[in-house]
């Protein structure tokens, strides 16, 4: 049995920008019935969205009532001329179906929660609508086992080979991971919208603004300030506080085949933030209407040095610290290196085979007067795989704040400052000229010559002190650059932007049996080891020596921020007595 969403959230293109409304007083909840009513025949009526906010009916007719794995579901068939094209696909999730009561009254029996893998995507199974409001508004503080998510998430925002990338990723890790572009215009500038009623399309957000990422579906029940929704969970980790949004829809994409890869789907955009989703339940998800939940903003700022040209983002982070990560990972991890390598890509208008790029990023947190910080260079690229580098270095230092066990992170803003540059600023070294006789303890000047990428010669002068401890006679100075970056295992095409997502949306939230770092300030140092030093390093050993396992240990002696040099060379010298 193949589930409309995979029992997960439906596919859906995200808003890029994010409007705060006030909290709605909705009025009180609908009749609903109970399953002992459910009869084979009973001919009801479902509500969805099908295009913009209106919200739109199908035929349903009740089949069986069936045992399932928990619980209870009815069977039922969906038809009608509003879904002749495109049947019941992702988005439908939560759908209200209601029924006529003994007097005629219609009256709320389910909602629609999974599909049957049927041509054409008219069988489905429906959750009751008792077993969807018993699931609690509010939800106990248990800190829940780290677990694997399961729920397909659509990012918008992004294109091109970042899309590509996640959509590589999601079939590796076996998860869906949609991509969309943004809502129109149209949309974010809206009047405020209603509260929402049964049939409403509704999104949970881990992440709004330029990028987004989250899932829609359909809301079934309102009573008050409370919703619910889905009819199945979004990961099923209890406890949530995650963004709760309206939606728009722009159509239902139809495909009359419903697989794994391929299945109709709503083209939706979510809107304004219009309450907390509190509860990701087994039968479904519930929130409150209201204030959103916590979030802090992570900004990113991408300039092309080549032209000067800048490319800001500015994302709100849906922040799950103080519920206690219930996911094991948090929105920010997930969602920064989708973010990082949007910005390399917009900004560098394409993905050029050879990029240059720096990085610096920052994380305020409240438990600490100075941020978590780390700054990295990058010399490589490939094709389809923009900001490959920066985006896993991102993935690698958050990581980080997820294992961070010993209090709780309040975080206040993230910030990552991306420079990128077309071709590779990088020279190879050709070799190297020092004097015949050194003493110890010495600074030297060694010439080095070296070559540019697929450019012309030149010499540098870089000074190398003599350890004082040196023995005396022959020795070798080795001189050492850093290679240049890869971005995958095959070092090419978008492995290593989809090797990343792969890493941040596969299964790795199992707990370090270490407890991670003990202290903010061990964290801070953590963090900081993201840093690579790529400068150019210096060491002497003898002429046997020929592998260098005795040799001392490397020196930086140059660090050129415009150039990486790559490549070694060797000079032979003579330590002699002498001041």
């Amino acid at each position: 049995m193949i589930a409309l969403v995979r029992r997960a959230a439906c596919a859906a293109v995200l808003l890029s920008l994010v409007v705060l409304v006030p909290a709605a007083r909705a009025g009180a909840g609908e009749p609903t019935m109970g399953l002992d009513q459910a009869r084979p025949g009973m001919q009801c009526t479902g509500r969805t969205v099908l295009r913009g906010s209106e919200i739109s009916t199908f035929d349903v007719e009740v089949l069986d009532v069936v045992a399932g794995g928990g619980g209870a579901q009815i069977l039922a068939r969906a038809g009608g001329p509003s879904i002749a094209d495109t049947g019941i696909g992702e988005g439908f999730s939560g759908s209200p179906v209601s029924c006529p009561g003994p007097d005629g009254t219609p009256a709320i029996i389910g909602a629609v929660a999974e599909g049957t893998g049927d041509y054409g995507n008219r069988l489905v199974l429906l959750t009751p609508i008792a077993t969807l409001l018993g699931e609690p508004v509010d939800v106990p503080a248990a800190r829940r086992r780290a677990r694997e998510l399961s729920t397909p998430l659509t990012f918008a925002g992004v294109s091109g080979p970042v899309a590509a990338a996640l959509r590589t990723a999601g079939r590796k890790t076996g998860r869906m991971l949609l991509t969309a572009p943004a809502a129109p215009r149209a949309a974010a500038g809206a009047e405020a919208a209603s509260p929402p009623v049964p049939g409403s399309s509704v999104a949970v957000g881990l992440a709004a603004g330029d990028i987004a990422a989250g899932a829609v579906g359909t809301v079934t029940y309102v009573d008050g300030d409370r919703v619910w929704a889905f009819g199945h969970p979004l990961d099923a980790a209890g406890r949530r506080s995650l963004l709760l949004q309206d939606a728009y829809v722009y159509t239902v994409v139809g495909n009359p085949i419903d697989t794994e890869d391929v299945t109709s789907y709503k083209l939706a955009a979510p809107g304004r933030i219009i309450g907390t989703l509190t509860n990701d339940a087994p039968a479904g998800v519930v929130g409150r209407l209201g204030a959103g939940p916590a979030r802090f903003p992570l900004r990113v700022t991408a300039t092309d040095t080549d032209s000067g040209r800048s490319v800001r983002q500015l994302t709100w982070i849906a922040d799950e610290n103080e519920v206690g990560l219930p996911t094991g990972t948090s929105s920010l991890t997930q969602v920064a290196p989708v973010a990082i390598a949007q910005a390399a890509y917009d900004a560098l208008r394409g993905s050029p085979v050879r990029q240059s790029a720096s990085m610096c990023l920052r994380v305020t947190v409240r438990e600490r007067k100075k941020p978590l910080r780390f700054c990295n260079r990058y010399v490589g690229g490939a094709p389809s795989a923009p900001g490959a580098g920066p985006a896993a270095d991102a993935a690698t230092a958050l990581s980080l704040l997820d294992t961070y066990n010993f209090g709780v992170l309040r975080v206040r803003r993230v910030d990552v400052n991306l420079k990128v540059r077309r071709g590779l600023h990088q020279a190879y070294l050709l070799g190297a000229r020092a004097p015949k006789r050194v003493r110890r303890g010495r600074h030297i000047r060694v010439r080095l010559r070296a070559q540019h990428v697929r450019g012309g010669r030149f010499t540098r002068t870089v000074r190398v002190r003599v350890p004082r401890d040196l023995p005396l006679g022959e020795r070798v100075l080795t001189l050492t650059g850093t290679p240049a970056d890869t971005t995958g295992a095959d070092g090419g095409d978008d492995q290593g932007l989809s090797d990343t997502f792969e890493v941040t949306f596969g299964d790795e939230s199992d707990e370090d049996d270490t407890g991670g770092p003990r202290s903010v300030g061990a964290l801070a140092d953590a963090f900081a080891d993201t840093h690579r030093d790529d400068g150019l390093t210096a060491s002497f050993r003898s002429p046997a020596d020929t592998d260098g396992e005795h040799a001392t240990d490397d020196v930086v002696v140059l660090r050129d921020p415009a150039l990486r040099f790559s490549g070694s060379a060797e000079v032979t010298l003579r330590v002699v007595r002498g001041r």
